[in-house]
């Protein structure tokens, strides 16, 4: 038989005009290309060498004691498989990056490194098939030979699988009980874990079955025993991974809870930069000094974001210091700022200027937090720019709500009217009629805060609830009414008419009143100036 190796002398060699230099493609692309072509030839030598062995190996005494799994398992065939991803190899290097190193030209170093990296992972998958036999062999060997280490291994394991899994049954039909319209959901979620169970118990039962027949001297199969055994090391380490995300998904369905935008406000902060100089250099020498005011109301932010240039300056002469304010500069807002013109002045200078170096917008919102039947409200928690203007019409309403009898995954992101997406699920409450031929939603104990959450009481009608659950949920905001006239929300008169809500800090603040448009400052922003910013 004519080696592969020689033909790959011939056939894979790079052209010796290209290996000598070529102006074109870059060195390293062709020394990659030729380490290549070795790689291939080596990987051909070895496969030759692991066939051969598997031919010496078929005329030796311990081949008659495997010969039977390896004609099952077709151990032979490995190497056929092999050279099908050597052959692969080949065609794309002397079909594809040949005929490319040949043309020598920049232009191809691209496609050639494209095709040279789909050789490698064909290279490993002709090594891994052409070793297949010698590893089954060794696994075949090590159970004839420790066969009772290997049963015991396999029994202590599947002990361990029985004493672990009816934790999760127990759970699963706890879940099942306690939330019976879930119970198909429960079942799919959980019957991965009960099939890796029952496979392994058929397995070891499989594994018991072929030692009793070894321990006998019996025609024992020592395929079904090694393998069985392994299946149920495998299942029990699938089990172990997958058991504890699955049994907090179960815990997920007795957990509801939600969060009721119920106060916003955002906190502006300016820093007035003042640059001095002496005014009789040409060139002088420039001072910074930098007066950081950490909160300022809405309105002096927006004033002095407005201002383009410079807000004031100051000039020293004869006559004495004059400050002045730029124009459109409001006196009274420049005097809520408290800065002191000349703190920490620098000696020598006698003129300056001042401007808006930097401000910045920190966001924050309250909450009502109702998790399985017990109320608290949050302190100020800072979130950002994006999802405070993106609330700017929810006050009041759910920004976030998971019903009890749900998954984490069901979790409710888009606004809705507090409480409503608890309303239908019987853990809340339930329908009672309205005395007009209608339905209004009843809350039953610790819910019933939802209908008074306002001061004025409040209940959804099964019109409301058919609305939101149809067109709404899960999609999109639920306003109820009309644009101009919503139900819910920052702009309904259910939130402005509200005593608890027009009390909070984002209606003193005007923010009722606003549009989402009228916030300023998403976040901390840089205006920086220079010398003479509006003229020397």
């Amino acid at each position: 038989m004519r080696h592969r190796s020689q033909l790959l002398k011939v056939t894979l060699a790079v052209p010796a005009v290209v290996l000598a230099g070529c102006a074109g493609l870059p060195e390293h692309l062709v020394e990659q290309a030729e380490s290549t072509a070795t790689l291939i030839q080596a990987e051909n030598e070895r496969t030759d060498n692991l066939e051969k062995q598997f031919g010496d190996f078929q005329q030796s005494a311990e081949f008659a004691t495997l010969q039977k799994y390896a004609e099952r398992e077709r151990w032979s065939a490995s190497f056929t498989a092999a050279r099908a991803k050597l052959n692969s190899a080949e065609s794309i290097y002397t079909g594809e990056v040949l005929p490319l190193i040949e043309r020598d030209s920049p232009y191809y170093a691209d496609p050639i490194r494209s095709e040279l990296l789909k050789i490698p992972p064909l290279l490993a998958g002709a090594r891994n098939s052409a070793q297949e036999w010698t590893a089954r062999r060794d696994f075949l060997v090590k159970v004839a030979k420790q066969s009772d280490q290997v049963m015991k291994d396999c029994e202590a394991t599947l002990a361990g699988f029985k004493n672990a899994y009816p934790g999760l049954e127990t759970r699963a039909n706890e879940a099942k009980r306690n939330h019976s319209a879930r119970a198909e959901d429960i079942d799919r979620l959980t019957a991965p874990l009960r099939a890796l169970f029952d496979t392994s118990s058929e397995a070891a039962a499989s594994a018991a079955s072929e030692f009793k027949k070894l321990d006998s001297g019996g025609d024992a199969d020592l395929a079904v025993l090694g393998d069985s055994c392994e299946k149920v090391r495998t299942n029990w380490d699938e089990f172990r991974k997958s058991d504890p995300g699955v049994q907090a998904m179960l815990a997920e369905l007795d957990r509801g809870y939600s969060r009721t935008l119920m106060d916003m406000k955002v906190e502006y902060g300016l820093v007035i930069r003042r640059q001095s100089w002496d005014e009789s250099y040409d060139y002088p020498r420039l001072h910074n000094t930098d007066f950081q005011i950490s909160k300022v109301d809405a309105e002096t932010f927006n004033h002095f974001m407005d201002v383009s240039g410079s807000v004031a300056k100051l000039s020293s002469g004869w006559l004495g210091t004059k400050f002045s304010l730029s124009y459109g500069v409001d006196r009274g807002r420049w005097q809520s700022l408290g800065i002191d013109p000349v703190r920490q002045w620098p000696g020598g200078d006698n003129a300056a200027e001042f401007w808006v170096e930097k401000s910045d917008s920190r966001y924050f919102h309250k909450y009502l937090v109702q998790e399985n039947g017990k109320t608290t409200e949050t302190d100020w928690t800072e979130v950002s720019a994006d999802l405070y203007i993106g609330n700017l019409d929810n006050l009041g309403m759910d920004v976030e709500a998971k019903p009890f009898g749900s998954f984490e995954s069901e979790k409710l992101t888009h606004a809705a009217p507090p409480g409503m997406a608890y309303v239908g699920n019987p853990h809340y409450g339930r329908w009672t009629s309205d005395g007009s031929g209608g339905s209004v939603w009843t809350w039953v104990g610790p819910y019933l805060f939802y209908r008074t959450l306002f001061g004025s009481p409040m209940s959804y009608g099964r019109n409301d609830w058919n609305s939101w659950s149809r067109d709404y949920r899960g999609s999109r905001p639920y306003y109820g009414g009309t644009a101009s006239a919503p139900r819910w929300g920052s702009r309904s008169q259910t939130v402005q008419t509200s005593p608890k809500m027009r009390g909070s800090t984002f209606a003193r603040s005007g923010g009722l009143r606003q549009a989402p448009s009228s916030v300023r400052g998403a976040g901390p922003s840089s205006r920086g100036g220079s010398f003479g910013a509006s003229g020397k």
